[in-house]
């Protein structure tokens, strides 16, 4: 299942009420702006028009009697502007004749008055005719946008002279409607509605902004009534998955969430309930499981002690029967091979063989009466009860007697590294084990090698390691290697191995043997010094 960005409750809606809020601010805001642009644009053309109308209005007489500084008072006291919207404001006469211009005196009153000089009423707006008001908008340099007004100065005077000329018969005019006598030519900058304008956005601005940041706040705080109780239900579910059934969802409301967190809470507790009961019934299974695998447990150890005491019997009744037989036979045989054996070594040193297959046979019958004999030796040896004599003994000095009682070929050397310590052995039984062990590495490196001895002082005990580098074992052979009877040589009952364990035991030690086939063997014993 995949999983994305994860966005709580919380967050979508308070995002999704700030945007609603900030954007109905923005749209209200945008509205407000822009309708009270039009309402002060409009208050500034009707201002405008309204000066133009009573300049024209009060210059009607003065244009008819000439009287033109009158006229320079009135286009100057226009300029008499509390907010300094009008710029300039010019009469005209019917030909377009300057007859009277002020012009404000900023710093933009040069751009103006090159502006005004350049332009007439016709040349600004070639549609203007004489009778009716034109307004326009245009772009100025250095002063920005200009808002200006042309007005006529109509005279109702049936018979109107302008400087003794009559117009009486003037095509413009008849009886039904004035005379049109001149032009009034007001401008108003519009920056200053734009500064106003300016000013109310940011006015209007951090209104919305204030009202967005309370908006926001009052939302985070009703978010939080709302989630509260939902928080705690997400927590009661996540304690009961846990397993902690003893918690409740506290009632922190009185509304459809406090139903919610109530049945939450019933719900609960019968699962506690359930679940107490599944549990003793548990409980009272496990014991029982216990007392079953416990009796299985006994009944297995009984069996496998009774397989093992049957298979003791077995063997003990075995190797008893051949305990006795093997001391029957050997006593029996005993003194038929000491015969044979004398009358070998007579014929040894008596005799006078010129036949050389003679003497090897007499050498050959020598060896089979040694082997013969060794045989009967650990028949016996196995059959007795391993009575022991122990006394103190050096054991580097014991070592050394044990390597001069085995013979060693010139291809196999023996490397020692024996301690100088005492321990309490049987010698005899002990110097029959290492015999036994070190005469198994020197068979099993028919083509020569290194036999390694070493004794170290480890605690209370004593250990004895013999390293050979000979032929090894494979792990079959290695597991039986202390059975008797059994034996990998042609020659042999099997019995070599099986004395030298039951020696080692007798001593209250223990023996074991790691081999690798085709590498070696080592064997190691571990005796009680005392």
């Amino acid at each position: 299942m995949k999983t994305g960005l994860r966005i709580s409750l919380k967050v979508k809606l308070l995002t999704m009420i700030i945007g609603i809020v900030l954007s109905t601010a923005l749209i209200l805001t945008a509205f407000f702006i822009y309708t009270q642009r039009n309402i002060l644009k409009n208050n500034l053309e009707k201002k405008t028009r309204d000066i133009a109308e009573i300049i024209a209005n009060s210059s009607e007489f003065s244009i008819s009697t000439g009287q033109e500084e009158k006229l320079k008072i009135l286009t100057a006291n226009a300029l008499i502007d509390k907010e300094g919207e009008i710029i300039y404001a010019v009469i005209y006469d019917r030909d377009a004749v300057v007859l009277a211009k002020s012009v404000t005196q900023t710093s933009i009153g040069t751009e103006i008055r090159e502006f005004l000089s350049s332009t007439k009423p016709d040349e600004a707006d070639p549609m203007l005719f004489w009778e009716k008001e034109k307004s326009r908008y245009f772009k100025l340099k250095n002063v920005g946008k200009v808002f200006e007004v042309f007005v006529p100065i109509v005279t109702y005077d049936q018979s109107p002279k302008i400087a003794g000329v009559s117009l009486a018969n003037d095509n413009m005019g008849n009886e039904n409607r004035g005379y049109v006598i001149g032009i009034v030519r007001v401008g108003v900058t519009i920056e200053i509605l734009n500064k106003q304008l300016d000013s109310l956005s940011k006015s209007v601005g951090l209104l919305t902004v204030i009202v967005v940041l309370g908006s926001s706040i009052i939302s985070f705080l009703l978010i939080k009534i709302l989630i509260g109780p939902i928080k705690e239900l997400v927590i009661g579910t996540k304690k009961l998955s846990s397993g902690d059934l003893s918690y409740r969802v506290p009632l922190i409301s009185n509304d459809e969430l406090s139903d919610l967190a109530q049945s939450f809470n019933s719900m609960a507790q019968d699962i506690k309930g359930y679940v107490d009961e599944l549990n003793r019934e548990k409980q009272d299974l496990m014991r029982l499981k216990v007392m079953l695998e416990q009796r299985s447990r006994e009944l297995e150890e009984t069996l496998v002690k009774m397989q093992n005491m049957q298979e003791e019997l077995l063997k003990s009744e075995k190797f008893a029967t051949i305990g006795r037989l093997a001391a029957s036979v050997a006593h029996e045989l005993r003194n038929p091979l000491a015969s044979l054996k004398n009358i070998s070594y007579y014929l040894s040193k008596t005799g006078n063989f010129q036949d050389e297959k003679a003497k090897k046979m007499l050498d050959m019958l020598s060896a089979d009466v040694a082997r013969s004999n060794k045989i009967i030796t650990d028949l016996l040896d196995f059959s007795r009860a391993k009575k022991l004599n122990k006394i103190s003994i050096m054991i580097d000095d014991f070592i050394d007697k044990a390597i001069l009682n085995v013979t060693m070929p010139d291809n196999i050397k023996i490397e020692k590294d024996v301690g100088h310590f005492n321990v309490v052995i049987d010698p005899d039984k002990m110097m029959q084990v290492l015999i036994n062990i070190i005469s198994n590495a020197r068979d099993a490196m028919s083509g020569g090698g290194l036999i390694k001895i070493s004794s170290e002082r480890i605690g209370n005990y004593a250990e004895i390691k013999i390293i050979d580098n000979g032929s090894g074992m494979d792990k079959n052979t290695l597991l039986h290697i202390f059975d008797p009877l059994f034996t990998t040589k042609l020659k042999g009952i099997g019995l070599g191995l099986s004395i030298v364990k039951e020696i080692v035991d007798a001593h209250f030690g223990t023996i074991s043997a790691k081999s690798v086939e085709g590498k070696g063997t080592e064997f190691a014993i571990t005796l009680p010094m005392e």
